[in-house]
């Protein structure tokens, strides 16, 4: 505080008052040290300048002010009440009134404990021995303390006359009172009103001699409660209680039931409803009551799916409230005023309405919580969540300073008239600035951090200016031509042939089909069963989306696959109205659309994925496995406590994200074919990790770990999933399905988990596998993981599920086929304990290595592909199959494989890599191939492979028309077959 603004301030009235507090410490029969005594005439003087209301309080109740200073409750270090302290306070003071429904004796004790604790805060918050955090909870407890007395009391004196409220199944049911806004989330201001909703579980009567149906009962609990809390008497009021937030505001009833709530939300529920709900809590209540509450209001409050049209409910509940600003000349309003407290809490929450059902950390009703959340989700910067924190902690103080003064509720700055002179010295000292000027510059620098960052966000596209239009920061314009098309087009009495015309005429050669897919989005039953707002939002897109279409290659058919989509999204239009708002990003996915078939289906079938293209960042859309790993096993934590259907959304939702992140620098020739290969299978393994950890947690939980004892030791076996094929050898395509054997090191006696319900570690390990694979290839409404193949395990399809390690090392040594040998090629341990891995590592290396008969290995390999052409070769005259054809992927495949079974014994380093690339790098470095012909099987293998991600990107199969370069290809794989395998 700066004492010189004080001085000022210290009137005779202030000096007289402080003369008034030190005169009770001789009258109300209790000693008063004399450091008590010194520190109200150091420190009263200035503060009572500074806040009348505390200088008023200050005399009335001095004994309490006396008490706090003796218990040290105004040092820094002092335990602050809990909310059950400050309603033992309360208590305290009503412990000798007879009659328990003597209203005018709680009502007074009320008073007086909030004007006492109100004190406290303010003492400590003016001082600076409290933060601004340690304040605003410290209010909502007082506020909590006094809403649960009032209610025990409303409840208590009900009881006595008409007894407990029960439902129809005898259980007692209590008034839930649901704190909103800043109580709600415990950020209450020092003079606040306080938002209520009374809430009772269900219907049902009152069990006294007078019954009372339960909505009556709850009512009049209710109103007392009000009263108790809001009711002017000789000692002031307690708070003023808001109750407009019930459902059907001010005309509605009181207090609703569950089943009446429920139905209120599912029906007629508000935008602005579910905003208020994100900071709802119960304060009074039975615990499952609340729970049943909480349940009910989750899927009203968030959403499932990604909510983009809450950014548009925001923007205009924030132009009404910018209006009313004007209106009523609150220009100087630090809450809702531009830069202002409401608009740092918008900011918090449009990123809770739009991704809180999917990202439940952001469930909170705390926004500085929230925006630290957001850092730690990859959403926002830490340097802009540090500017909006250390504003919105600014302009919190600014409005506990503004309402210390008088115990007010007010929000606007004191103005420059004289009549406000004393109180802008009042709150510049309260805030510690030497002069007006400074507090302005730093209010000025917050609040236009604010509003920068707040403009970012809800920009409406409708104000602003032909320049930011041209650089495409919001909505493009669209053209005459699309415009005068589509209103031909849309028009109720079009007939199919001139709307037929008018598209040809705008370039797009349009059929029967076409004109089907537009008309089924703009007209007829599934358009009628929009809302207004998705209506517009349709109706405003298709002429952009025709302007688009005509930009790419064969516009016909990408805007079919954009009708798709947007028929797909229709019903939740925020989608609609973010591509609207965000150009680039529409401009992507229409690119996107345009190059890849398999785009457009995935997009249209997840559409959740359209976050991708609001988010994508070249220059840090990929990463290591290593953090993509991290980001997975994250993910996996954070779904843990949910259900499992939930927690197969979640990484399905994962794993979306990132492979079309893939696809599209894929098609926008970002990343090469080998890189893309490598993120495939990253995020594949990744994902096992994911779902391996979920998994055994579950069983873990409900049979302990597993346990053996091999050579007199007990231990904890492990489990290790191995890849094979494509993902084993880091070739995994779009849509491949995964090759995996599980194998387990348990061994030696008691092979059994240790868990209360203990089962064989056998048995263990095989329900840990059959979850694994129901949780990758189960569809839910969020599709599938992905389709795992487990047949390439010991003994095939008649195998177990899992095996030891001593069993497949046996299996492989003495009983495998030469074509598992093969397989074990592209074979490595995805997840698993180092030490499994490198046992396995070590069979691998062992079987790999084994000394063959190299005639006989090399007629088996030619004779198993010649039975893989026979059995999967597709016939087509002009033709081929990228892999069965002859001279195809799968035959330099085999040429690899023979190549490692045929030298490893003698050229170990050939079993160093499981990837066809490098196997072939090694086979040059130890003589077996001219780096000639190891070139040419590269060069035509990462063609081959590449034409098959096009097709794959394309919805189509691998078998393709040959072409000359096919055909010189092929040609130069026989030749390099027929001189390896057949010489």
């Amino acid at each position: 505080m700066h004492k010189e603004c004080s001085k000022i301030l210290i009137t005779p009235v202030v000096t007289e008052a402080v003369a008034s507090v030190l005169s009770g410490a001789h009258t109300n029969g209790k000693a008063v040290s004399a450091n008590t005594m010194a520190l109200i005439e150091s420190t009263g003087p200035v503060l009572f300048a500074l806040s009348p209301y505390l200088m008023n309080t200050a005399v009335r109740y001095p004994q309490a002010l006396f008490d706090f200073i003796n218990d040290g409750a105004l040092e820094p270090d002092w335990q602050l009440p809990s909310v059950d302290d400050i309603k033992t306070s309360i208590q305290s003071l009503t412990a000798g009134v007879a009659d328990s429904a003597d209203e005018d004796s709680q009502m007074k004790a009320l008073r007086q404990v909030r004007h006492a604790q109100l004190m406290r805060i303010l003492w400590r918050d003016i001082t600076g021995v409290a933060d601004v955090d340690e304040t605003l909870h410290q209010l909502s407890a007082l506020a909590d303390a006094c809403v649960q007395a009032a209610c025990n009391w409303s409840e208590q004196a009900m009881h006595e006359r008409f007894g407990i409220a029960r439902d129809g199944a005898g259980v007692e049911q209590r008034l839930i009172v649901l704190g909103m806004g800043k109580l709600g989330g415990c950020e209450l201001n020092v003079s606040s009103d306080i938002d209520l909703i009374y809430i009772f579980a269900n219907a049902g009567n009152s069990d006294g001699k007078k019954v009372l149906d339960n909505t009556d009962y709850f009512t009049r609990v209710a109103q007392r409660t009000t009263r108790m809390l809001g009711n002017v008497t000789a000692d002031g009021f307690v708070y003023r209680v808001d109750t407009r937030l019930r459902p059907f505001g001010e005309s509605g009833p009181l207090v609703m039931n569950l089943n009446g709530l429920e139905q209120y939300y599912l029906t007629q529920g508000r935008d602005w409803e579910r905003y208020a709900m994100v900071k709802a809590r119960a304060i009074t209540g039975n615990t499952d009551d609340i729970n049943e509450l909480f349940d009910l209001l989750q899927p009203f409050v968030y959403r499932r799916y990604l909510d983009y049209s809450a950014i548009d409910s925001l923007r205009q509940l924030k132009r009404k409230i910018a209006l009313s600003v004007v209106q009523r000349d609150m220009q100087g309003n630090i809450k809702l005023g531009s830069g202002g407290i409401r608009e740092i809490e918008f900011i918090g929450q449009v990123f809770q309405l739009v991704r809180g059902g999917r990202m439940t950390e952001l469930q909170d009703r705390s926004i500085k919580s929230v925006l630290k959340t957001l850092i730690e989700l990859d959403l926002m910067e830490s340097s802009l969540s540090a500017t909006l924190t250390a504003a919105y902690d600014f302009l919190r103080r600014v409005e506990n300073a503004l309402q210390a003064m008088y115990d007010t509720q007010v929000h606007s700055l004191p103005s420059a008239a004289d009549s406000d002179a004393e109180d802008r010295l009042r709150l510049i000292d309260m805030l510690d600035f030497a002069h007006w000027e400074q507090f302005s510059k730093a209010l000025n620098v917050h609040q236009l951090a604010v509003s920068a960052q707040f403009e970012a966000l809800f920009a409406d596209p409708d104000e602003h200016s032909d320049q930011q239009r041209d650089e495409g920061s919001v909505v493009d314009p669209v053209s005459d031509a699309a415009l005068r098309t589509w209103a031909i087009v849309s028009s109720m009495d079009a007939d199919p042939q001139s709307s037929i015309e008018a598209i040809n005429a705008f370039g797009i050669n349009a059929d029967d089909e076409l004109l089907e897919n537009i008309n089924g989005l703009c007209k007829g039953a599934f358009y009628a069963r929009l809302t207004a707002r998705g209506q517009d939002r349709i109706d405003d897109m298709l002429p952009r989306l025709l302007d688009a279409v005509l930009q790419y290659d064969e516009p016909y058919t990408n805007l079919l696959r954009c009708l798709r989509l947007l028929r797909s999204v229709a019903g939740r239009s925020g989608y609609v109205q973010i591509l609207i708002e965000r150009p680039h990003a529409f401009d992507r996915l229409v690119r996107l659309f345009s190059r890849s078939a398999w785009a457009g289906q995935f997009v249209t079938r997840h559409p959740i994925v359209i976050d991708e293209f609001l988010r994508y960042d070249r220059s840090t859309a990929f990463t290591d496995f290593d953090t993509l790993c991290a980001e997975a096993m994250a993910e996996a934590e954070r779904a843990k406590r949910w259900e499992l259907d939930e927690q197969m959304d979640a990484l399905r939702h994962f794993k979306q994200a990132r492979e079309l992140r893939i696809a599209v620098a894929e098609l926008d020739e970002d990343i090469p074919l080998m890189k893309v290969s490598d993120q495939l299978s990253w995020l594949a393994q990744a994902l096992l990790h994911a779902v391996l950890h979920l998994v055994e947690c579950q069983l873990q939980q409900k049979h302990g770990k597993p346990s053996c004892i091999s050579d007199g030791v007990q231990r904890t076996p492990s489990v290790c999933l191995v890849a094979y094929g494509k993902l084993g050898g880091l070739e995994l395509g779009y849509g491949s399905d995964l090759d995996v054997v599980f194998l387990h090191d348990s061994r030696g006696e008691k092979q059994q988990t240790n868990g209360v319900k203990s089962i064989d570690n056998g048995q263990y390990f095989a329900r840990l596998a059959q979850k694994v694979v129901h949780f990758m290839s189960t569809h839910t409404p969020a599709g599938l993981l992905y389709d795992i193949d487990l047949r390439l395990r010991p003994n095939g399809q008649s195998g177990v599920l899992v095996t030891s390690l001593d069993s497949f090392t046996q299996y492989q040594q003495s009983e495998a086929w030469t074509w598992e040998h093969q397989a074990l090629v592209r074979a490595r341990v995805l997840v698993g304990p180092t030490t499994l891995q490198d046992r396995f590592d070590e069979v691998r290396q062992q079987v790999l290595c084994m000394q063959r008969d190299v005639p006989s290995l090399r007629s088996e390999v030619v004779e198993m592909r010649q039975r893989m052409r026979a059995s999967l070769g597709t016939q087509k005259a002009g033709h081929i199959h990228l892999k069965q054809a002859t001279g195809g992927i799968a035959d330099i495949e085999f040429i690899v494989q023979y190549l490692v079974l045929a030298n490893a014994a003698q050229y170990p380093e050939l079993c160093r890599f499981p990837d066809n690339i490098r196997i072939l790098e090694q086979t040059v470095e130890a003589g077996l191939l001219a780096q000639s012909s190891a070139e040419t099987l590269i060069e035509c293998y990462l063609y081959l492979r590449s034409l098959q991600h096009r097709q794959s990107l394309q919805l189509q199969s691998a078998l393709v028309k040959e072409t000359s370069q096919l055909q010189s290809i092929r040609q130069q794989v026989v030749r390099l077959w027929q001189q390896i395998l057949l010489a």
